[in-house]
Order: C-alpha cells, then structure tokens, then sequence
C-alpha cells in the first residue's frame, strides 16, 4: 500500500510540474497535443483544439499538418494565425452559399482528384539516388551552351497581330536596320503593337533558334511567330555568360533526379493504360492533336531556323545564374 501510494504522490508531482513547466520550442506540437488532451472543463470537447472561430475548432493536427507544408522549422503563432484567417474565409464562403455553387464544387473535386493522383505518384517513387560524378560531369560537356559556352543575348521587339503581317511588313523586317524604322512604319499604318526588352540566355532558347542565333550580326531584323502574335525582333546585344561546373553542379543533379523519376512515372501510367479500359468518343475526335502538329509552332524568318517549343532541360535548369 504505501509502494502504491508513493507511485500516486510522483504521478501528482509529475502533473503539477508539467502543468507549469515551460515547454521546449523543439517538442512544443507534441507536448501542446498531450496538455489539450488532459485540460481543463472549459476546453474544446475534441481535446485538439488550439482555436475555435465561430465555432469550429482549429487542432493540433492542423497545426502539425501546416508545419510540415510550410517548410517552417517550428510551430509558431503566425502559423496558427494563418489557420484563423483561413477558417473565417471558409465560414464567410459558406454563408454566401460559395459550396454549393458548381464551378466551386467543380474546383473541389478537381483538387481531390490532383492530391489523389499526386499521393499516388510519391507513393510509387522510390528515394531516388543520387546522380554520380561521372553523369554530372558528361551532362556538363554535352550542353556547352548551357553551361561553358552560354551568352546572353538582348533583342529588341515589337509585338503585334499574326493578321497585321503583310508582303510589305516581311520585307521591311529583312537585313540590318533600326527596329524604330518599323515602328515608325507601324504607327503611320495604325497598326497597335507592344514594345519589348528582352533578355535571354543560350540555356532558354530552343536549339533550332539558338543555332539561327549564332554567328547573326547586332541589329539584325527577324520574325518570331508565337501563336496567334507575331514578334518583329531586332539582335540588341550578345553577351558570354559562361557557368562554371562547380555553379551548375546542383541544378544539374536536380535535373537527372527529376528525370529518373519522371521514366518512373511515365512507366508506370503506361502500365495503368494498359491494364485499363478507355475510349474517346466521338466529339473527342474533333479536338485538335497538338502532338501531331508541325514542330516549327514558333517559325523564325530571317534567322534561316524554326524554332520548337522550349526544351524542357534548359527550362528545368533555368535557375541556374
């Protein structure tokens, strides 16, 4: 009996004192979940709550699940402030009916289906390994225009309407002259157009343009056309901006991790097609095949090159400064 009662006098001092203790910043979530649990009468009845707005409490797992998303090292107020401020926007969507509109319910849906289809692609890649030296080393050497040879170069450009090119236009974007020349052109016809800077690296631009690039002479005229707009771009500048191997090193592992798992993906939705049932009915059939369209979307006039769509390597290293 007295072992007994001395294991219940240390269990009472072990509460008081953790009642009163401070918590560590490092075990603070942990500890807060075990305090709201054993609280006081006059807490949330799910013993998780750490707010309530208008009546709809804001828990620990909320809290946790918001540190992990954040990338934040530790629980803080600002955090649980965040949480408020979003549940008194929900509660104001709910009062204007906003979750029984279609377009919102349509939104919802949409992002189940993405977490859904986005938890199952994490869940099927493995830790990818780590690119070796030797693959770094040889993707380095094999895009010299990315990496050791980069230049930057500066165009000049007036953006206007596919409709408004004419046998004329064409003409005048030919050889070297001022880009003002054809902007003076264009306001005598009223012709609206944008005028841009633009700055771009070797690494940015598709290889057919870039190879239409190399060796033009600064102030040369030519035409870029880009969907519906027509650019009417002048060479400005051309600039070396090399990239040493130690400064690219970490894009480029970045890179080769983000590919093995992007074959790992595509395998595997290859599998589920197979394994799957679909059919494109008939008004499916009406929808235009980007894939089989021609490369050249983008045609350069004047360069003697067509450019493709960017390629997706230089855009998945364009970090890289």
């Amino acid at each position: 009996m007295e072992l007994k009662a001395a294991r219940m006098r240390r269990t009472r001092y072990a509460m008081r004192f953790a009642a009163t203790g401070k918590l560590k910043t490092a075990v603070s979530i942990v500890l807060l979940g075990a305090l709201a649990a054993c609280g006081s009468k006059n807490e949330a009845s799910s013993g998780q709550a750490l707010a309530s707005v208008d009546g709809k409490e804001i828990t620990i797992h909320q809290l946790n699940a918001e540190l992990g998303r954040s990338g934040a090292r530790e629980a803080s107020k600002q955090l649980l402030d965040g949480l408020v401020a979003r549940q008194l926007l929900v509660n104001a969507a709910r009062k204007e009916k906003l979750d029984s509109n279609p377009s919102v319910l349509a939104d919802i849906e949409r992002a189940k289906d993405l977490v859904l289809a986005q938890s199952y692609v994490q869940m099927k890649l493995s830790k990818p390994a780590r690119p070796s030296q030797q693959e770094v080393d040889d993707f380095y050497r094999q895009h010299p225009d990315w990496f050791a040879q980069r230049k930057q170069y500066e165009f000049s450009e007036l953006v206007i309407s596919n409709a408004n090119l004419s046998k004329e236009l064409n003409e005048l974007m030919t050889g070297t002259r001022p880009l003002e020349e054809v902007a003076g052109w264009l306001n005598a016809r009223n012709i609206p157009f944008t005028r841009l800077q633009v700055v771009k690296t070797s690494m940015d631009l598709p290889p057919p343009m870039l190879e239409g690039l190399k060796g033009m002479e600064r102030g040369r005229l030519f035409i870029v056309k880009e969907g519906d707009s027509a650019i009417l771009a002048a060479l400005a500048d051309v600039k070396s901006a090399p990239v040493s191997q130690s400064a690219a090193a970490a894009q480029i592992e970045q890179y080769l991790v983000a590919q093995g798992q992007g074959r790992i993906t595509d395998q595997e939705l290859n599998r589920l097609k197979a394994d799957a049932k679909i059919d494109y009915f008939d008004k499916a059939k009406a929808l235009k095949d980007l894939a089989a369209a021609p490369a050249a979307t983008t045609a350069v006039q004047g360069s003697g090159a067509a450019a493709p769509k960017d390629d997706a390597v230089a855009r998945g290293l364009s970090g890289i400064k």
